[in-house]
């Protein structure tokens, strides 16, 4: 059974293959001049005939081949198995009709082997080896019996079988083994780049939230005053909503710059489950006050996440992603809930909107996405911050209606 994990990996699209069957194109060529030279120069008898008829053959497939993998597509393993396979069957047909297993050019049987050491998975490799083999030994086995049963040449022959053993252990064990490596290198340096510019996102994303919290602390501190003086000439409710507001905008900003210096620190610390919900709970009620939230929360003194002041921020960032998308649908309904197994936390935030599209659940929390509310940044915000957490990140959309998200921590016992 082909490994699909392999093929999506590092076989994404058939630009390979038909580099391949370009290459053939000259080993063809290659193919056609010995067979000419040996006629034409050194006359030995063979079915030249039948030689030139295979390479013929040779060349309609591989143009067919040419044509149907010109576009750029999928490819998968069975693909550059059935090439590898074509390319053993007709250097073996070539060999039979050019005197088997006494031809110098026998030795090309390892090429195949070679090819499938940087294409194919091991199984595979080992598959297209024992297929190598067994073409090389059926070669040495229909020669003619009277060339066998000469002692020297019997010797010769058996010696020219071990080695291409020999020889295909060695690209079996050694070159399978460094394209491997290679290509676990090359999956590595791809992660690490792509992890490397999510960094750089996410340190821009703070360092200019940094400026601007730092650029609002004096126009907050004034339209505070302003409201201040507002109050005592003029009794209005309205200025009474706008203090609040404003306040609950310092508090913000205050809360800020608690969270950035304790992530200076590096400050964690033990949060109960029966706190962390409360808290949770809280914010949600003083942030969303006119959502109509569902809560299935389960509560327990026994059981702590190890935590710091960054996750409430994460959550209530993906709560009120929840409520927009809500509204969009016109619904007001969020629903909260957690469980947990295994010594594990499950936060699931579902809203009751539209649902997102299979390139949104692919490509939100791992990178910027374009979205008029806001939705992809404050998700790779949140994602980035149970990633340092130490905590999983899941979003899928809803069998009913909507999108939901999950998020899985460790617990640990604190009774």
């Amino acid at each position: 059974m082909l490994n699909p994990q392999m093929s999506l990996s590092y076989l994404q699209t058939n630009r390979h293959l038909l580099q391949l069957i370009k290459l053939r194109y000259g080993f063809i060529t290659l193919q056609l001049v010995v067979v000419l030279v040996t006629e034409f120069w050194f006359e030995y008898e063979l079915s030249y005939i039948t030689l030139k008829m295979i390479i013929a053959a040779e060349l309609a497939i591989n143009i067919v081949l040419f044509y149907v993998y010109r576009g750029n597509r999928n490819a998968h393993l069975a693909e550059y198995l059935l090439q590898i396979l074509l390319d053993i069957l007709f250097l073996t047909l070539m060999l039979y009709f050019a005197n088997g297993a006494t031809n110098p050019f026998v030795s090309l049987l390892l090429l195949p082997v070679a090819i499938a050491a940087v294409t194919l998975t091991r199984a595979w490799l080992l598959f297209v080896t024992f297929v190598a083999l067994a073409a090389y030994s059926a070669l040495l086995f229909s020669m003619d019996p009277h060339q066998l049963h000469m002692v020297d040449m019997q010797q010769h022959f058996t010696g020219m079988w071990l080695n291409f053993v020999l020889s295909a252990l060695v690209v079996v064990l050694v070159v399978a083994s460094l394209a491997q490596a290679m290509r676990h290198q090359e999956r590595f340096v791809s992660q690490a780049r792509e992890e490397q510019l999510r960094q750089e996102q996410l340190v821009a994303l703070g360092t200019t939230a940094a400026q601007f919290a730092h650029q609002m602390a004096t126009p907050l501190a004034t339209a505070n005053l302003l409201t201040e003086e507002l109050e005592l000439e003029y009794s209005h409710r309205y200025l009474s909503q706008l203090k609040e507001q404003l306040s609950l905008c310092s508090k913000r900003l205050q809360d800020f710059r608690v969270m950035s210096e304790e992530l200076k620190q590096n400050s964690k610390r033990y949060l109960s489950l029966t706190d962390l919900l409360v808290q949770l709970q809280q914010e949600v009620q003083l942030n969303f006050p006119d959502t109509q939230m569902g809560y299935q929360l389960e509560h327990s003194d026994t059981l702590a996440v190890y935590t710091d002041t960054t996750l409430f921020p994460a959550l209530l960032n993906l709560i009120q992603n929840a409520v927009q998308a809500s509204k969009e649908n016109n619904s007001d309904k969020v629903e909260l809930s957690n469980r947990v197994e295994e010594h594990q936390l499950f936060i699931t935030i579902r809203d009751f909107g539209k649902g997102l599209s299979e390139q949104s659940l692919l490509e939100l929390g791992s990178t910027i996405v374009k979205s008029e509310n806001g939705f992809g940044m404050g998700v790779l915000l949140s994602h980035a911050t149970f990633e340092r957490l130490g905590a999983q990140f899941r979003l899928y959309n809803h069998s009913d209606s909507g999108a939901v998200v999950e998020i899985a921590m460790n617990l640990v016992d604190v009774s």
